[in-house]
């Protein structure tokens, strides 16, 4: 397998395992949470449904219709939610025996337990299945079971027996469907997140192909080049001896061979440039801006979304905490007025049950505790949840007893309030009492503030039974802790998201990439043009002017075209020695004969050289000492510097100033030095020009400069090859000077 197609796979499954931790956690948590508010629901919902039961028999308010008892050291008396429901068991049973109740309606069960999961913030479809609790038979299920079950999460209640002795007992079952509900969106966040960072993927790697294209044609293209420039060398060598000996028509066929060959591979490369322009999109900005303005939306929304649930679930545990800490204070405030009574309040009239009830415990003289059930309507507020229920409760049998009545003890409260939120590994928060007339609880309502950074408020109670004064509970800015507790789902986002990003950023400089092939496509083929094409059709032209003897042998005319054709030969001799070069020193085979050549006749006589060669004025200035010495390749020094000064004339402006100088390091390195007053290179431009086949976009446009961009690559090569460097300084707009230190 290609490495590629690895990379490839390895980024998708990235995306899948970033996606899947999340879905993973929510899953987990989803259910987690499903089951610890159906066993709460279930709970509540069958002690308000048996309360109901016992309000609703025909006796006067504070009537006592039973006992209830367990164990003293029962594990039930530890908790008093497990006691409830436990006593709450032994009262359906009582209350079918003794009085001829009917057993629970399963419908009216359900709708309580669907009322109390809504208040704990749980969506999904409730079932209620009686069944015998000895043979597990089904007997009767609420709604009518289906065939088939929709694909989500599951769970079930414990049971709770409408009548230990006959074995009945009912069960509830929460179905979350995945499409619905806190997973159902969670989903479609995983769905529509896979699919923009695969919109964005699938692009960037199509792109990369495309690049890799690119890149491949480009360099058998430049492949091409090298074979044909390296094959170059003896057929132009043949055709300067004719040139010399006036050979013609030997001299024009060999020309005109060159020139087949040269137009072929030119041909070539307008074809891949032509396919290449064809299949160019228009234009990448405007998806590149949708990806990226979608990539953070999405992200924002998600986070935001993620944020929002957990500040949800968390508001739900704060109100436990509060509810049940409402409790314990209420419990706790009369637990003194309940010892210090003479009689307990409620035992001033029951039922012909009750006593024979009474006689029969006693009787037994088991260590057991004993309660009482009684009958009580009306009160604070019926509809409340179970839990404030039990506390509103304790304040109304003290009430009807006529016990004078007991303020909340706010410090107390705010002790049980942080207890319960350390137990639960919640942050610590505390409790405000208001007065209704303040306005700042009804003007909140019932429902909770969830804006970011905001304090998280409970819903307010009453804590008098004529409900002027309420009580909620706080904890401040709970922002961090929530972000703290599910790091790991914010993690696995934003890891999603800087790999969009990264995606993004890759098309971009895809898209820039190859911009700049296409650039360098249309750079080559002109300078294929320009340095193998035009010089071959000169000398070809020149030839055929020559051999038809239309021009005398020594006239000026005739003596100008051999020197033309024979600079051509030259400029494409030069050419193929530079490929050549640097082809050995890729692979490691150039050897350097290095001698000591003296620097001032070197650089005077590439002054005058220039000079006449030039197409515009060019004036020299020399700053070296005559016995100067370096110990260098003299061909390869010759041709670094012919490169330098060749390229300070073609990216200058119509005159042209040149200096040439050398001199010895402290370290006994030799040092020189070619400035001009030319365009300048850009800083961005400075690091790259010494790239193969690279050249200064701006000079080429500004000067009308051409060639492939072998020649400061050349030089580049050449100087490490003796062991120095080359440096470049420039303002990108006024001059250039190339530091070529060489050591010996």
């Amino acid at each position: 397998m290609k490495t590629k197609k690895i990379i490839l796979l390895s980024v998708c499954a990235l995306v899948i395992l970033f996606q899947g931790i999340g879905i993973g956690y929510a899953y987990h948590s989803l259910k987690e949470k499903a089951d610890v508010s159906l066993k709460a629901a279930f709970r509540k919902a069958f002690d308000t449904l048996v309360d109901e039961q016992v309000n609703a028999l025909p006796y006067p308010d504070g009537t006592v219709t039973h006992l209830i008892y367990t164990p003293a050291d029962s594990l039930y008396l530890q908790d008093e939610e497990l006691f409830s429901f436990y006593t709450s068991q032994q009262t359906s049973a009582i209350l079918q025996d003794a009085y001829g109740q009917p057993e629970m309606s399963l419908d009216s069960l359900r709708r309580r337990l669907e009322s109390e999961l809504r208040y704990d913030g749980v969506e999904g479809d409730v079932s209620i299945r009686k069944f015998n609790a000895r043979t597990g038979e089904t007997l009767q299920c609420v709604p009518d079971a289906s065939e088939g079950h929709a694909p989500g999460i599951y769970v079930i209640s414990e049971r709770a027996s409408l009548h230990e002795a006959k074995g009945i007992a009912v069960e509830a079952r929460l179905c979350q469907p995945y499409y619905k509900g806190y997973m159902g969106r969670m989903l479609l966040f995983y769905a529509v997140t896979l699919l923009l960072a695969l919109a964005v993927i699938i692009p960037f790697v199509v792109r990369m192909r495309r690049l890799q294209r690119e890149q491949a044609a480009i360099d058998g293209q430049r492949r091409e080049f090298y074979g044909q420039a390296k094959e170059m060398e003896m057929p132009v060598r043949r055709m300067k001896d004719d040139l010399d000996a006036a050979r013609w028509a030997q001299a024009r066929e060999t020309a005109q061979r060159l020139l087949t060959a040269t137009e072929a591979t030119l041909t070539h490369a307008k074809q891949k440039d032509a396919r290449a322009h064809r299949s160019r999109p228009a234009s990448s900005l405007c998806w590149l801006g949708l990806a990226l303005v979608s990539s953070l939306l999405l992200t924002f929304l998600w986070s935001n979304y993620i944020y929002r649930e957990q500040r949800l679930a968390m508001a739900h545990e704060v109100q436990v905490c509060f509810e049940e800490a409402f409790v314990s204070e209420s419990a706790h405030r009369y637990q003194h007025l309940v010892d210090s009574l003479p009689e307990h309040p409620r035992a001033r009239t029951a039922t012909d049950f009750c006593y024979r009830q009474t006689d029969t415990l006693l009787k037994r003289g088991d260590s057991i505790w004993i309660g009482m059930a009684f009958v009580r309507r009306g009160g604070m507020n019926m509809e409340e949840n179970a839990r404030v229920r039990r506390a509103y409760n304790n304040q109304e049998i003290f009430k009807d007893a006529g016990v004078p009545y007991v303020p909340l003890d706010s410090v107390m409260m705010d002790s049980f309030f942080n207890v319960r939120l350390r137990a639960a590994g919640l942050p610590e928060g505390h409790i405000r009492l208001s007065d209704q007339t303040a306005g700042n609880i009804i003007g909140q309502g019932p429902g909770m503030l969830f804006t970011l950074g905001k304090d998280m408020v409970t819903r307010p109670v009453a804590v008098t039974t004529d409900r002027t004064r309420w009580m909620e509970g706080i904890v401040p800015f709970p922002g961090t802790f929530i972000l703290q507790s599910v790091w790991y789902l914010f993690v696995a986002l934003r890891l999603i998201s800087l790999l969009t990003l990264a995606c993004i950023v890759g098309l971009w400089y895809v898209g820039r990439r190859l911009r700049k092939l296409g650039q360098f496509r249309e750079d080559f083929t002109y300078s294929m043009i320009h340095d193998m094409k035009s010089p071959l059709q000169s000398v070809l032209m020149g030839a055929q002017i020559l051999s038809s003897g239309r021009l005398p042998e020594g006239s000026e005319k005739a003596v100008r075209i051999r020197q033309a054709m024979t600079d051509e030969c030259d400029h494409l001799l030069t050419l193929s020695n530079r490929v050549v070069t640097l082809t050995q020193m890729e692979r490691g085979e150039l050897e350097l004969h290095r001698t000591d050549i003296p620097l001032r006749p070197l650089l005077e006589d590439l002054a005058a050289k220039f000079r006449l060669k030039a197409p515009k004025p060019v004036s020299f200035d020399i700053a070296c000492d005559k016995d100067l010495l370096a110990n260098a390749d003299a061909f390869c020094l010759r041709e670094v510097l012919s490169n330098l000064i060749d390229n300070a004339i073609k990216y200058s402006r119509e005159e042209v100033s040149i200096r040439l100088s050398a001199e010895l390091g402290a370290d006994g390195s030799m040092c020189i030095c070619v400035r001009d007053n030319g365009i300048g290179i850009p800083l961005r431009e400075q690091q790259r020009i010494f790239g193969k086949f690279e050249r200064v976009a701006s000079g080429s446009r500004t000067t009308g400069a051409s060639g492939f961009g072998l020649g400061l690559n050349f030089v580049w090569q050449v100087v490490r090859a003796h062991g120095g460097r080359v440096e470049v300084r420039s303002d990108g707009r006024s001059y250039s000077e190339f530091r070529a230190t060489l050591r010996f």
